[in-house]
């Protein structure tokens, strides 16, 4: 199979053992199929096509999807595809991805695919981010450290890589002139570079490592170069992540605090304009926050692949949730179970709406392999259990 090959995909919907909900398997289980990071663009602008990887040919290569004909046309055929740093201008239908440290881009139309900019010896790329016009892609890279305490066990380095502090780079790439600008640059471990969809001149960049031990989250405004941190937090006490952009341009972060070091975590979702005003906390009851969000784009509900709806319910990380904010509190509903592994980073649910907000779509490799998975985003239709 080469670039240009289409698959025809057969769905297959079954109602939710535990909800009853339908859940529709839009993937064959031919290899492994994700879709890229949760926090990037991954839609065509009416919301027909949706951006995946998959390994089916024995290598990630980028595929977009028909989600109404279930169509899935293979875009690439790279040696050293990131399966996870693409994004997609959905808006001129052209996908922006990494083939080993070479940035390179491919139009969904005419499969036309052009090598834009290398990164620097010694140093590999992180996930790719755009503003909404698909004019400037935005990204860090990261010094390649000889770490001696990998164990293949997920996060296993990332306390060495934290304490190692290897030089991050945020870069601007302008898609008009192919011209390229350092953006802000610091001996420490930089990574989830995301872009405002409404002001192309902010850009938000995070310090990677263990979340209670780092200042996480930071604003960049491109235009001036100024800095600052968002969402502050006390070292041991306060921790935040997974920060992402909501359609309206608020900042949301999964938030957390606690008393001691020693204490258990209460857990919030923050919604903050990027200058730092209109903070919103919702609180999560009665347990821990649940593991990755989003929310649609009235930012009234959120979906999340967890969901501690009560003291006894010992099943919050097998089920996706649906996440009701108001008045102050994240209430949460089961939406379906998704029975992940969690043991790599691909397996993870990453759940995403939809942009009409009708589905959600998420991640599990409850069959072996990772498959993509849909479910209808009605708060109505599910019960408090």
């Amino acid at each position: 199979m080469s670039r240009g090959n289409t698959i025809q995909l057969n769905y297959k919907t079954e109602k939710d053992p535990l909800t009853g909900v339908p859940v529709t398997c839009l993937t064959d289980n031919m290899g492994n199929t994700i879709h890229p990071y949760f926090t990037q663009p991954l839609f065509s602008a009416d919301g027909s096509y949706l951006l995946v990887s998959s390994d089916r040919t024995g290598s990630w290569q980028l595929y977009s999807l028909e989600l109404k004909s279930g169509k899935m046309l293979q875009l690439t055929d790279d040696a050293n595809v990131s399966p996870q740093s693409a994004s997609l201008d959905g808006i001129n239908m052209i996908a922006y991805y990494w083939n080993g440290g070479i940035l390179k881009s491919v139009e969904l139309a005419s499969l036309k695919t052009q090598e834009l900019y290398c990164t620097p010896e010694g140093f590999h790329p992180g996930a790719l981010c755009m503003t909404a016009d698909g004019r400037y892609i935005d990204f860090s890279y990261s010094e390649t450290l000889k770490l001696s305490s990998t164990t293949g066990k997920l996060y296993s380095e990332m306390s060495e890589t934290l304490f190692r502090r290897p030089s991050s780079v945020v870069m601007r790439f302008d898609t008009s002139d192919g011209t390229v600008k350092a953006l802000w640059g610091e001996r420490e471990w930089i990574s989830h570079v995301i872009t405002s969809p409404v002001d192309p001149e902010i850009v938000v960049f995070c310090h990677e490592g263990h979340w209670h031990l780092v200042q996480r989250t930071w604003v960049i405004r491109a235009n001036t170069m100024e800095v600052w941190p968002i969402v502050e937090t006390k070292k041991h006490l306060e921790r935040a992540g997974h920060e992402f952009f909501t359609k309206k341009g608020r900042m949301v972060t999964q938030y957390g605090w606690r008393e001691t070091p020693t204490s258990e975590w209460k857990c919030s979702d923050v919604f903050i304009n990027p200058d730092g005003s209109g903070m919103e906390k919702f609180d999560y009851y009665p347990g821990p926050k649940s593991m990755h969000v989003q929310v649609n784009s009235t930012e009234t509900f959120g979906v999340a692949d967890g969901a501690y709806i009560s003291e006894d319910f010992g099943d919050a990380e097998n089920v996706m949730s649906l996440v009701k904010y108001e008045k102050g509190v994240a209430k949460q509903r089961i939406l379906c179970r998704h029975d992940t592994s969690w043991k790599t980073q691909p397996s993870h649910p990453h759940p995403i709406f939809t942009p009409d907000d009708r589905y959600v779509i998420f991640g599990s490799d409850r069959l072996g392999n990772n498959n993509i998975y849909m479910a209808p985003a009605s708060w109505d239709d599910l019960k408090d259990l």
